[in-house]
């Protein structure tokens, strides 16, 4: 008569660790499977070297000069960055990057008095990132999608900064 007891106990037991299980194997599927998150964006900013060095600049011409060595140069950095698959730091490099040029446009229209040398350096910006555009488009290409939102942005961005320098040749004023 003991026999069914310890059946029933046996086939009790079984059943629980059957369904403690199957909770289990659900609540891991559950932490498996969350959305991805897209990467923040980069801070703009003007690393204090480079601040000293741009403030350093004998005139426009050496300054604007010297903000397209620096962007060069960051924007190499960060196409390096992205082909070793560090995206974190190519997103830096990029907000370095972005800072420089806002800061070559903002210097530019600060200085601009109408004359023809601001012109030919606002001509040499706008230059240089429509040169860039292509670059920054190939890392886009080459990113994931996680991180590819920033460059997007950046893009348009650079749309808009060479918009702007393309304006500066325009004067506000109208003949008649």
């Amino acid at each position: 008569m003991k026999r069914p007891i310890v059946y029933h106990k046996r086939l009790w037991l079984l059943l629980a660790l059957a369904c403690a299980v199957s909770q289990t194997a659900e609540t891991r599927a559950q932490d498996l499977v969350l959305p991805l998150q897209p990467a923040p964006p980069p801070m703009v900013y003007i690393p204090e070297a480079a601040r000293t060095q741009l403030s350093s600049a004998r005139d426009d011409k050496a300054r604007t000069k010297l903000s397209l060595e620096l962007a060069e140069a960051r924007l190499a950095n960060a196409e390096q960055q992205t082909a070793g698959k560090q995206f974190n730091a190519a997103t830096a490099e990029l907000g370095v990057y972005q800072a420089l040029f806002e800061d070559a446009l903002e210097h530019l229209h600060r200085r601009n008095d109408g004359g023809s040398r601001p012109r030919d350096l606002f001509k040499r910006l706008e230059q240089a990132l429509n040169k860039h555009a292509a670059r920054i488009e190939f890392m886009r290409r080459t990113t994931p999608g996680e991180f590819s939102g920033n460059l997007r942005t950046l893009l348009k961005h650079v749309r808009d900064l060479r918009t702007e320098a393309l304006e500066a040749f325009y004067d506000t004023t109208v003949l008649e």
